[in-house]
């Protein structure tokens, strides 16, 4: 009897260091890999990568920059910005805010012609030296920062610059037939029934021949009786800018008044800001409105 019991206890102990070896073996084969193939949270290379949108470093977070916020809020015309020339942060976002202003302004307050977004496609700021402080077609804006005396010419040289992108690209008539005497860069587009025209009349024949009755005092600045275009862009700036100084030039003569009431009707009289600049003396005019 005694060696049936000890046999017994015998196999059931043998049956269960068998399974005891079994699991230690698993066990340790488990262990082996998961040793040889350590769990890492170095998933994604990020020295050797460029920084994606959806992993952001702090330092380039929307959050922590000015323009990037600035862009967040005004994206309909952020996107349309071309820049070539190194700004730092304070000058971004000053000439982020003029832009923006002045555009947002023009979008809302324009009363006549097409939403300025839908026309309006480039800002380009560059900082090439030897030319021309601004230009502008239909389309599209270019500042030449370095070309400027002053930073705070900014501002005018962009309403100046704007006032061109009102006149070529968002004032247009519907007539087919077209008026041969202004021409865009050459090229005559000008339908006959253009709301620049009547503006144009106030002083000029033609794209190239003032009127007879014209005289110095008719225009907003020295460089507005270039030609039209120039003339429209420098009493645009000077509405909206420098609305009492107009409203002084105004009453000096009819043609003048005409002027200052066609910009403000555009705008439902609604201006971006008034200085209180005075003419030095009333038979003068100011060589450039950007310069005030």
């Amino acid at each position: 009897m005694d060696r049936k019991i000890f046999f017994s206890i015998t196999l059931f102990d043998l049956r269960k260091l068998i399974s005891a070896s079994i699991l230690f073996f698993l066990a340790l084969v488990i262990g082996v890999k998961e040793a040889g193939e350590p769990s890492t949270m170095l998933q994604v290379d990020y020295f050797s990568e460029e920084i994606k949108p959806d992993h952001p470093s702090p330092s380039a977070s929307p959050q922590n920059d000015p323009f990037s916020s600035l862009c967040q809020k005004n994206q309909l015309f952020c996107e349309k910005i071309i820049r070539t020339w190194t700004l730092t942060q304070s000058e971004k976002r000053s000439y982020a805010n003029q832009y923006f202003q002045i555009a947002s302004f023009l979008e809302e307050n324009l009363m006549q012609g097409d939403p300025l977004h839908s026309v309006f496609k480039t800002l380009i700021i560059n900082g090439e030296t030897g030319k021309r402080r601004g230009g502008a077609t239909r389309k599209r804006i270019t500042i030449n920062l370095s070309s400027m005396g002053d930073p705070t010419e900014f501002r005018g040289v962009l309403t100046h610059e704007f006032g061109h992108i009102v006149d070529l690209g968002v004032l247009n008539g519907i007539s087919k037939t077209k008026n041969g005497n202004y021409t865009e860069f050459g090229k005559v587009k000008f339908a006959i029934d253009d709301p620049s025209l009547e503006y144009y009349r106030y002083s000029w024949d033609s794209e190239n021949i003032r009127s007879q009755s014209a005289n110095k005092k008719d225009f907003c600045s020295g460089y507005g009786m270039t030609n039209p275009f120039e003339d429209f862009a420098e009493c645009h700036n000077l509405f909206l800018n420098n609305r009492q100084l107009f409203r002084t030039m105004a009453s000096e003569t009819p043609i003048m008044k005409n002027k200052y009431n066609f910009f403000a009707n555009l705008f439902d009289n609604a201006i971006l800001k008034d200085n209180a600049y005075q003419l030095p003396y009333k038979e003068r005019r100011p060589r450039d409105t950007t310069l005030i």
